[in-house]
């Protein structure tokens, strides 16, 4: 894609962000991929492929902009209890040629993050996911941005293996796609979020749906929420006139932003994006 900075900046500047190229480094976000069976007609393996390029396309943009990490949510532990579990791991398997040369192209460093010391197979299948993960792990473990995604993850597992976390970069933007109920307990890696701004998209991450301006403009709001958040998580004393602008805006006049930002013609066809935000003096509703 031409000029993704460029477009990157002009989206900033409809959103009031200032010094992004700064301050993107500093933006780690978790994404919690969702409704990629109901967002297309596609079948379940297929449209869990699809999801995947989601990813792929959303990280290629975020390492393009400047940010240097990002967690991915894949499926936990209790997947494999689900009946379409042999869906899943089927797409994951057809993947991996696809994320290999994905990651070696854009200087991805991958780090597969859950309980992975015993087979995942379901039963049916005998080829073993672990071993190209693995593979995975140290062809790119020389690369730049990094990449943590959970695969069989469980709370359970992470807390047993808390050490493990230690050295990995702290989220500060969760973004969930089509369930607005933020990061629940059994997805929650230990120590690595503390405050975070949540994003919440309606839609969900099927990449055949989303143009590239969109997947850009969900970057840009996720860094907006955490520049408008971040300053006054745990404040302890508030600059002159911080406190009024906070209480009237908030407590008077009970402000919600509401704006539409969708182009149809720059954005490809696709059909419009909704996404939630929240800052110190309240919610944001972006449709894009």
């Amino acid at each position: 894609m031409e000029g993704v900075r460029k477009i990157f900046n002009d989206l900033c500047e409809k959103l009031g962000i200032k010094n992004w190229e700064e301050e993107i480094k500093r933006l780690v976000v978790y994404l919690m991929t969702d409704g990629t069976r109901t967002s297309s007609m596609l079948p379940e393996k297929e449209a869990y492929m699809d999801g995947s390029k989601f990813v792929v396309r959303f990280l290629t943009f975020l390492r393009k902009l400047g940010s240097k990490s990002c967690w991915v949510n894949v499926f936990e532990e209790f997947h494999q209890e689900r009946g379409n579990y042999p869906q899943i791991y089927s797409a994951l398997l057809e993947v991996v040629p696809f994320w290999r040369e994905f990651a070696m192209k854009n200087n991805m460093r991958l780090k597969f993050v859950g309980k992975l010391d015993e087979p995942i197979n379901p039963a049916g299948i005998n080829e073993d996911l672990r071993v190209y993960l693995k593979e995975l792990e140290e062809l790119t473990e020389k690369n730049e941005f990094e990449t943590y995604i959970l695969i069989n993850f469980s709370r359970e597992w992470a807390e047993k293996h808390r050490d493990f976390f230690k050295d990995f970069p702290t989220i500060n933007a969760v973004i969930r796609f089509t369930k607005g109920v933020g990061v629940p307990e059994f997805m929650w890696p230990p120590g690595k979020i503390r405050y975070e701004s949540l994003i919440y998209v309606q839609q969900g991450s099927s990449s055949i749906n989303w143009s590239d301006r969109q997947l850009l403009f969900l970057i840009a709001l996720a860094l907006r929420a955490v520049v408008r958040n971040t300053p006054f998580y745990a404040r302890k004393e508030y600059k002159p006139g911080e406190r009024e602008r906070i209480r009237k805006l908030r407590e008077e006049e009970a402000i919600f932003v509401n704006k539409d930002f969708y182009d149809e013609e720059l954005d490809e066809g696709k059909k419009p994006k909704v996404a939630v935000i929240f800052t110190e003096v309240g919610p944001e509703r972006y449709k894009f």
